[in-house]
C-alpha cells in the first residue's frame, strides 16, 4: 500500500481540523452573505456582516491556536474538540442573526458553544506558550490546565441550569441564574486560573534561560 493510500485512509489529526475549519467557516460565511443581502435595510446589512466578521475575528483565536497545536502535534484531541466548539459557535450564531432565533434552548447551546471556544483559546494558548520541562512549571501548567476546564464546566452548567430565555437579545444575566451558590467558586477559579497561567509562563521561560 502507498504512503498516498495510508494517508488518505487514516487522514492525520490536522487534516481532519482543517477539514473542520473549512467547512464551519465555509457554512457561517454562507449564512452571512445571503443574512446580509437579505437584510431589510442597508444599516441593517452592515450591522449584520459586521456582527458575524467580528465573531468570527474572535472565535479566531482558538482556531488559530488549535491549527498550530496540531502542526506541532501537542494537545491534539484538545484542539480538536476546541476547533468543533469554536466552529459550532460561530455557525450557531450566524443562523441565530439570519434568522432572529431566540429560542432558549437554542441560545443555551450557543452559549455554552461560546464558552468553550473560550476555555479551549485559554489551554491552547498556554499549551503553545509554555514548555513545561522541570517540576515547577509542570505543576503551574497542569493546575491552570484543571482550572480552565472547572471554570468552564462551572459556566456552562449555570447557563444550562438559567431561570430565564437566553439568546442574542436576552443574553444570560445574574438576574437568570438560579444556582447562585457556584457564582463564588466560579470567581475564585477565574482569580486562580489566571494567577497560575502567567505564573505557568514565568516559570516556563525561567527554564529556558
Amino acid at each position: 500500500m502507498s504512503e498516498a493510500s495510508v494517508t488518505a485512509a487514516d487522514p492525520s489529526p490536522l487534516r481532519i481540523g482543517a477539514f473542520m475549519t473549512f467547512a464551519t467557516l465555509g457554512f457561517a460565511a454562507l449564512i452571512g452573505l445571503i443574512a446580509v443581502f437579505d437584510a431589510s435595510s442597508r444599516g441593517s446589512a452592515v450591522g449584520i456582516g459586521a456582527g458575524i466578521a467580528v465573531m468570527i475575528f474572535i472565535v479566531g483565536g482558538t482556531i488559530a491556536c488549535g491549527l498550530a497545536c496540531l502542526v506541532r502535534r501537542r494537545s491534539e484531541l484538545l484542539a480538536l474538540g476546541a476547533l468543533a466548539a469554536s466552529g459550532l459557535a460561530i455557525d450557531l450564531f450566524s443562523l441565530a442573526i439570519w434568522q432572529e432565533i431566540d429560542d432558549e434552548t437554542y441560545g443555551k447551546f450557543a452559549a455554552i458553544a461560546f464558552v468553550w471556544t473560550l476555555v479551549g483559546l485559554l489551554m491552547l494558548g498556554l499549551t503553545l506558550a509554555v514548555r513545561a520541562r522541570e517540576q515547577l512549571a509542570r505543576a503551574l501548567y497542569v493546575g491552570a490546565m484543571i482550572a480552565s476546564g472547572v471554570a468552564g464546566l462551572i459556566a456552562s452548567w449555570l447557563i444550562a441550569t438559567a431561570g430565564g430565555p437566553v439568546g442574542l437579545a436576552s443574553p444570560v444575566g445574574l438576574e437568570t441564574i438560579t444556582d447562585e451558590s457556584l457564582l463564588r467558586p466560579l470567581a475564585a477559579t477565574l482569580v486562580l486560573l489566571s494567577a497560575l497561567w502567567f505564573a505557568a509562563l514565568a516559570a516556563s521561560r525561567l527554564e529556558q534561560r
